[in-house]
């Protein structure tokens, strides 16, 4: 399951190519499989992820604070994948697909974020509605900028 999570999301393979490397090891596996451990990989990641939650929190307290950057990326009609990282450890906070990038979905996300890891230092993202109007609501008077890159 490792192996193929890492091929899929760290490596860009797709099934094919997983299962010819696999078949290389002599491990035969069908592209079918590959799917559901991928699917399973990135399950069992985002539980260790909320496990280890308080204590990459209490590391980001004893560094100070975090700086949350927060961007949105959609490809055509796929939901949208709303993403948060804190730009001091380089750790992703947390990711979440939302059907649309406005104030009324990202804000659970925010409140999310806010109860894991607390009230950041300061915010960075684009300059999108959505996004401006959640920040405002989750995290009042916290120092807000927008990203040069945007």
């Amino acid at each position: 399951m490792v192996y193929v999570g890492k091929a899929l999301f760290l490596r860009h393979r797709n099934e094919a190519e997983v299962v010819a490397e696999l078949a290389q090891q002599n491990v035969r596996i069908s592209p079918r499989e590959v799917s559901l451990l991928g699917m399973k990989f990135i399950v069992y990641l985002a539980l260790a992820h909320r496990r280890r939650a308080p204590a990459i929190a209490a590391d980001m307290r004893l560094r100070g604070g975090y700086i949350c950057h927060l961007d949105a990326t959609c490809e055509g009609r796929d939901p949208f994948l709303m993403s948060s990282i804190d730009s001091l450890s380089n750790i992703v906070l947390g990711n979440v697909k939302l059907p649309a990038e406005d104030e009324a979905h990202i804000v659970p996300f925010l409140k999310r974020l806010k109860h894991a890891f607390g009230v950041p230092l300061a915010l960075v993202h684009d300059m999108g509605k959505g996004i401006l109007a959640a920040v405002a609501s989750v995290f009042p008077g916290v120092a807000d900028f927008i990203c040069h890159f945007h």
